[in-house]
């Protein structure tokens, strides 16, 4: 057999990632100048400051406060929006992942210092941890969206799958499963409320969050019970291998369709 017959499909192959590394580096340098980046950078760091700042108005208690207070109140805020930015980035943009990462490194930490500064960094690490958890959520949602582009090649059903997917999610997931419990009622509670949490990774972060801080706030139904096992290093480590394995299961079938559609 000839030779180059047998090298052709790999230098096809390397060729293809070739243009999509190409494509993709000149997308994150568009969007790194883009406006909004600069948009969500400002609005990290503003919702930081406001939320520190303004925390306590409602008291007429006008004045920095400290990680605790601030890291609860920013907590709902940002996973309203970080899974909503990364499952419109990942249908539109190969690098979204990248340029959202930056954006929240920025937007964090430049509020975060300003807070430190003014109220001191005590409880930091639940800050930290919101932070670190936003960034792993906005990866998991660009992949994830990534996977429905490449499943779904029209943009504008692509889009409006990832919409739904965060409706689904953010806003519909814990009356979804309540009514479940409702309808499973002969079930434990338990057997119904933590697969259905481990399955959101919305939930996820906020009970890692919470569990962070130290706070008995719990936001979500479907976030109490697990809040009782997971307190633990092994339940804290199943919450992020969890995390882990949203996230690279579905780059892993966007890329497996992906060259098998193109090869």
């Amino acid at each position: 057999m000839n030779r180059a017959t047998v090298a052709s499909p790999v230098a096809s192959g390397a060729g293809r990632w070739h243009r999509v590394g190409v494509v993709a580096r000149e997308e994150f340098r568009q969007a790194l100048e883009s406006r909004w980046l600069f948009g969500f950078t400002a609005l990290l760091a503003a919702l930081v400051l406001g939320l520190s700042f303004f925390g306590m108005a409602q008291s007429r208690e006008v004045g920095f406060q400290g990680f605790a207070r601030v890291t609860l109140s920013l907590m709902n805020l940002v996973l309203f929006i970080v899974p909503l930015t990364g499952l419109m980035l990942g249908v539109t943009s190969v690098t979204g992942g990248s340029a959202l990462t930056v954006a929240q490194l920025v937007g964090f930490g430049g509020g975060g210092v300003v807070v430190a500064l003014s109220a001191g960094a005590d409880q930091v690490r639940g800050f930290a941890a919101l932070a670190g958890l936003s960034i792993a959520l906005g990866w998991l949602m660009v992949s994830t969206s990534l996977m429905i582009a490449v499943l779904r090649p029209d943009r504008l059903k692509a889009m409006s799958t990832a919409l739904f997917l965060w409706l689904l999610l953010v806003v519909a997931y814990d009356l979804v499963v309540l009514g479940a419990t409702t309808i499973l009622n002969g079930l434990p509670l338990q057997r119904v409320l933590v697969p259905a949490l481990l399955l959101n990774p919305v939930d996820i972060a906020r009970v890692l969050t919470t569990l962070a801080v130290g706070s008995g706030a719990l936001f979500g139904p479907t976030s109490a019970v697990l809040m009782q096992l997971s307190g633990t290093a092994a339940g804290i480590g199943i919450g992020l291998l969890v995390l882990a394995v949203e996230t690279i299961v579905p780059a892993a079938i966007a890329m497996w369709v992906f060259e098998r559609r193109d090869g």
